[in-house]
This record gives C-alpha cells, sequence and structure tokens, in this order.
C-alpha cells in the first residue's frame, strides 16, 4: 500500500471470512451486526477506481445476484459527494435511497497506520412497503 514494492495483480477480490471484534457490543443488539459474518471486497492498485468499483458493485448485485433495483439502499460516507453523485447520478439510483453515514458506518480502516478511506454499502429492503420517508439504515427496524 506504500507503493515499495510492486503488486503481482493490479486489482484483486477477496471473499473474507470475519470474527468481529472492534464492535461486539453491537453484536445482539442490532439484526445486522453477527459475531461472524463474510465480507466481499474489491482493491485496486491504481487499475480502477471509485465509479467503476460503484458500477461492478451495482452490476454484481442487481443482474447477477438479481436483486430488484428499488429494493437496494445505498450509503455513502457523509462528506464522500463523489460517491453520492456516482450512485445518484451515474447508476441512477433514487436519491431519497442513498443515505450518508459517518466514520463508525462508512469510513473502513485496517488499523491505525493501514490504509482506510470512505466506503459505499449496500442494503436489501425487506419491507418496500414502509416507503422511504423518515427511513434510517442505522436502525434495524
Amino acid at each position: 500500500f506504500l507503493g515499495q514494492a510492486a503488486r503481482p495483480a493490479p486489482r484483486v477480490t477477496t471473499t473474507q471470512k470475519c470474527v468481529r471484534t472492534n464492535d461486539i457490543e453491537n453484536v445482539g443488539v442490532t439484526k445486522r451486526h453477527h459475531t461472524f459474518f463474510e465480507m466481499l471486497g474489491n482493491f485496486s492498485f491504481g487499475d480502477y477506481f471509485k465509479q467503476d468499483a460503484i458500477k461492478w458493485a451495482w452490476e454484481l448485485s442487481t443482474e447477477v445476484y438479481k436483486l430488484p433495483p428499488e429494493r437496494v439502499w445505498v450509503s455513502v460516507f457523509r462528506e464522500d459527494d463523489e460517491a453520492y453523485d456516482i450512485w445518484t447520478k451515474v447508476i441512477g439510483v433514487d436519491p431519497s435511497r442513498v443515505q450518508r453515514l459517518d466514520e463508525a458506518d462508512n469510513f473502513w480502516a485496517s488499523g491505525a497506520t493501514g490504509p482506510c478511506g470512505p466506503c459505499s454499502e449496500l442494503y436489501y429492503d425487506f419491507h418496500p412497503e414502509r416507503g422511504t420517508e423518515g427511513a434510517t439504515l442505522e436502525d434495524d427496524d
């Protein structure tokens, strides 16, 4: 990540089996915090950037996994106007289904000195009949 060595590939994807440790106090409190979960990731070493990553996440979710686009919500880091604009203007997600969240939810970090930055997350709407008004991604109800 410091550019001191050549990478074996310009882009990689991962499937990470994760044990929750940094916010274990949320396990059992919310429906979305589990002690063990699997996280999908994609990483670019200068080969592609945010717009392509977002396009591919949407394609995987809606075209490969066949999730109905109208049931997918998006979160972005509160200050990440670039990601917000890509989701709403390029991908076409209704702005009422894109929410800006703080560091706890949308700023990825790997330790105190490792790689870090804003991130987006996708959420599946299990209750579309409730609409978007007043909805929050931080509330499991």
